[in-house]
């Protein structure tokens, strides 16, 4: 997988996936670390201690002043990305199953520049939903990261994605409450 990002939550990330993927490329435009006279130092805005973690892992290989410049795929998924290292003409291709990217803002700020504006935002950015996932637009429901909750995992986008599911069918069959496949006798 490439993890792309100079961001603890790109260094969380990547930490992650060392436990899953044979290989995690871990992407960074600028120079995490650097050579002194008095030894390595590092970019003092990152976690210590994750960065040390990060590096320990026989299976991450970093890549610094390095752009990303594409991620490839098919309909099968991703197939890899492309970079570019300063200094250098060539473009690289890395393969990968995967791209998980973290870009200026430090990751954290949904990309909403889709919406353009047809739906409300809160001050973070996100897309304001109600309890059933539903936008400030009928019909027009909102799920995970996109809304900028302070929980960005898998599960949370799973368990929005269910409920935006069911509000949905409420919604297209003119429905007051959700129709459940279950009932309690």
């Amino acid at each position: 997988v490439a993890v792309y990002g100079a961001s603890t939550e790109a260094i969380e990330e990547a930490l992650f996936l060392t436990k899953f993927a044979r290989r995690v490329h871990w992407i960074t435009s600028v120079d995490i670390s650097k050579e002194t006279e008095s030894g390595i130092e590092r970019n003092k805005v990152l976690d210590q201690n994750l960065l040390e973690q990060l590096y320990q892992c026989d299976n991450v290989d970093h890549m610094e002043q390095t752009r990303l410049i594409e991620v490839v795929g098919e309909m099968g998924g991703v197939t890899g990305v492309k970079v570019k290292r300063r200094g250098r003409e060539e473009e690289e291709f890395i393969e990968a199953e995967g791209a998980f990217i973290y870009g200026a803002g430090g990751g954290s700020k949904p990309i909403t520049d889709f919406c353009q504006s047809k739906v409300e935002l809160d001050e973070g950015g996100g897309v304001v939903v109600d309890e059933d996932m539903k936008t400030s637009r009928d019909g027009v429901y909102a799920i995970g990261d996109i809304r900028n909750t302070d929980y960005k995992q898998v599960v949370v986008a799973a368990s929005d994605g269910c409920i935006a599911a069911m509000s949905l069918e409420k919604f297209l069959n003119n429905r007051k409450t959700v129709k459940v496949d279950w009932i309690h006798k």
